[in-house]
């Protein structure tokens, strides 16, 4: 695994995902099944998240990063308001969220490229909701809201309580 370093998040990596970002955004609308790479970046977030809590997030997500990169003069720098970032606010828009993928998924009939196209969809509201915050407040603005963040927090605090780490 990739060292997480603050030279490794700044440097070439960091520029890179904004082309790779619109790359999967374009090639979905004309290849739909370029949008099973998300299903591949849930599961990575999900295996990193065992290293850290949103270790995916902080050093690997390239909807953050290509926010960072795309938005850091533009943006305000402001903090995303509380009642936006508050856990029942983060906790309705990843359950929305996973209510759309579900409903969509289950008209797909299994059919490979419509599964592509539910993914790249989801993807594409992603990174336009990213995108739309991005100028008002901090450039990953989104990332504080962001469902697959949210599911990874979810997912550490259930382990931990199982555990007995948090009361």
């Amino acid at each position: 695994m990739m060292p997480l370093t603050p030279r490794f998040y700044k440097g070439f990596w960091k520029w890179l995902s904004p082309p790779l970002v619109l790359l999967v955004s374009v090639a979905g609308f004309f290849w739909p099944a370029a949008g099973l790479t998300v299903p591949v970046l849930i599961l990575a977030a999900l295996g990193l998240n065992a290293f850290g809590r949103r270790s995916f997030c902080a050093g690997v997500c390239p909807n953050g990063r290509s926010l960072s990169a795309s938005f850091s003069r533009l943006s305000r720098g402001k903090p995303l308001p509380r009642g936006l970032r508050s856990p029942m606010a983060r906790s309705a828009l990843c359950a929305f969220m996973i209510f759309c993928v579900i409903n969509l998924l289950s008209r797909t009939g299994g059919e490979w490229a419509l599964v592509g196209r539910v993914f790249w969809l989801m993807y594409t509201v992603s990174v336009g909701l990213g995108a739309a915050m991005a100028p008002f407040w901090k450039p990953r603005a989104w990332c504080a809201v962001c469902p697959m963040g949210t599911l990874q927090d979810t997912l550490v605090s259930g382990a931990r309580k199982k555990r007995g780490a948090v009361p």
